[in-house]
């Protein structure tokens, strides 16, 4: 029996909200270890410098991650949720996904040596890359890529922050740019299945505690 293309797409939303969601969980873990290595591993080695060693945290996780970059990168025309947009406006939501590992290491690095960014990014990064895998791989149309693609962002911001919600709207606002009816779909469906693997391993608290 051949599938239609609407339950093809159901079940391509949902591996694209369970691998996102697992990828963040694994972006997570990985600041926690770097933090854990640099601040206090590293840091009982550097008690004698005092209050001025917080300097050096960030600036070695700065050097490895251009270090890093420049090795396995190279340069980019856009970096982030921009060259996703452009992607989907101008390329079919086509990504280069092989970079996407090393990418997300890269970020975990920043992140957890102390660098004044946050996970939203390399997060919506790291989904959106999946949902483009995922196309490129079925050899999609350029709307099923980038439904896949924006279902990949999605399920980024809801694995990131618990916020499913948020995470369809901003997809649907920001990397398609518009709201169609096989899109959005896709697009809730994966958000709400990221968000479930989320708090199934992590727990229903929210990211930002409110007192």
């Amino acid at each position: 029996m051949q599938l239609s293309e609407a339950v093809i797409l159901g079940g391509l939303a949902v591996i694209v909200g369970l691998t996102s969601g697992a990828g963040v969980w694994l972006f997570k873990w990985l600041i926690d270890q770097v933090d854990w290595l640099m601040f206090d591993q590293l840091g009982i080695a550097m008690q004698p410098l005092g209050s001025w060693r917080v300097i050096v945290y960030p600036l070695l996780g700065g050097l490895l991650v251009g270090l890093l970059r420049q090795i396995f990168i190279k340069e980019e025309r856009h970096h982030g949720v921009a060259g996703i947009m452009e992607a989907v406006a101008l390329a079919g939501g086509r990504l280069r996904y092989k970079r996407i590992p090393i990418k997300t290491i890269t970020a975990a690095i920043s992140i957890g040596s102390g660098a004044s960014v946050g996970p939203e990014d390399p997060s919506v990064q790291l989904g959106s890359n999946l949902g483009s895998m995922f196309g490129q791989a079925l050899h999609l149309s350029d709307e099923r890529m980038r439904a896949l693609v924006a279902a990949g962002a999605a399920s980024g911001i809801a694995a990131a922050f618990n916020a499913p919600i948020a995470g369809v709207f901003f997809a649907l606002e920001i990397i398609l740019g518009e709201i169609t009816g096989s899109a959005l779909g896709i697009v809730v469906l994966s958000g709400v299945i990221s968000s479930v693997f989320t708090q199934a391993v992590t727990g229903p608290e929210p990211a930002f505690a409110i007192p």
